[in-house]
């Protein structure tokens, strides 16, 4: 399976394009495997049980595939070496002298800006479209599921990223007209949030996960961990995304110091400093897009929660001196 990364739109697929009579397009491809070929495809959770194609529901494909996998999981960041430096404090727990405790020791650098990337977190499907009678051979479509539009200004570029998931995932690229139009797709991404009352965490979690699909156990326990954090910092409210999934969850803490957390992909927190009406307007792939002024992204590592208390001190001393 070759899974070199794509420079440019392959020719096929400019051709594909110029002769779609639709601007709503997918990407996605059509492959034959025999049973032996079906094992290339583990990382998909594509497999053969008891004799049957188990065919896995859609996700991100692993962030471990490729760069443009681990970008669709975990985003990226873009050095800005063409902008000015400037300085940024960053937090230290260091030891009391007394040897009793920790203490915050914050330390000015000169740093260059960084435009954030943020995670697609577009899925990978597989559809079965076919197969012979005797279980030899499969006719496996396999789709991104983001449909895109022709007329956007960034289609070129959000094409290639797709084409190069595909690519790292399976090792084929196509392109389809959509079935699905580009006003449904939007509506999938969307996040309406819903302002939840502080309370106990067992309270919170309940709530939260009230009319979602079901998350799992193992999701569940990191949930409880991050809202055990959060709930010692006693925020005004808690915050989840109204859809069917449960994505982002969080708290707000001041109009301007809104924490989320991405339960699918929890790598790290996010502390916004927009006011939260605006923040409310945003759609989930705006809400982290551009300059890395507007928040602050705090990895899931030793100390986070230290890490998020220091930050939160520092913001209401500051706006306590005006």
């Amino acid at each position: 399976m070759a899974k070199k990364n794509l420079r440019k739109i392959p020719s096929h697929v400019r051709s594909r394009i110029t002769n779609l009579d639709v601007d709503d397009v997918v990407v996605a491809c059509v492959k034959r495997l025999s049973r032996q070929d079906i094992e290339s495809y583990g990382h998909l959770n594509l497999k053969i049980v008891d004799g049957e194609l188990v065919i896995p529901a859609p996700a991100p494909p692993p962030a471990t595939s490729g760069k443009y996998s681990s970008t669709n999981v975990n985003g990226d960041e873009v050095v800005r070496r063409d902008l000015p430096m400037y300085t940024k404090s960053y937090v230290m727990q260091a030891p009391d002298w007394n040897g009793y405790g920790t203490h915050d020791v914050w330390i000015d650098r000169e740093v260059y800006h960084r435009d954030f990337i943020p995670p697609k977190e577009v899925s990978l499907s597989i559809e079965l479209l076919g197969q012979e009678p005797d279980g030899s051979q499969f006719t496996v479509k396999f789709g991104i599921d983001e449909v895109l539009n022709r007329t956007d200004a960034d289609f070129e570029t959000e094409l290639l990223f797709n084409l190069n998931i595909l690519q790292e995932n399976v090792g084929a690229v196509s392109l389809f007209a959509s079935t699905a139009t580009l006003a449904q797709y939007l509506e999938t991404i969307r996040v309406d949030w819903e302002i939840l009352p502080p309370g106990n965490v067992d309270e919170v979690i309940r709530r939260m996960l009230q009319g979602k699909r079901p998350v799992s156990p193992e999701k569940q326990v990191v949930m409880r961990e991050r809202l055990t954090v959060l709930e010692r910092m006693r925020p005004q409210h808690y915050i989840a995304g109204t859809n069917e999934f449960l994505r982002y969850f969080g708290a707000k803490f001041e109009e301007d110091f809104i924490v989320f957390e991405n339960l699918n992909y929890g790598n790290a927190l996010y502390i916004m400093h927009e006011d939260w009406e605006t923040l409310s307007r945003k759609s989930r792939t705006d809400l982290l897009k551009g300059p890395r002024d507007g928040f602050e992204r705090i990895p899931h590592t030793e100390g986070w929660g230290a890490n998020l208390s220091a930050y939160l001190r520092k913001h209401r001393r500051r706006a306590q001196q005006g």
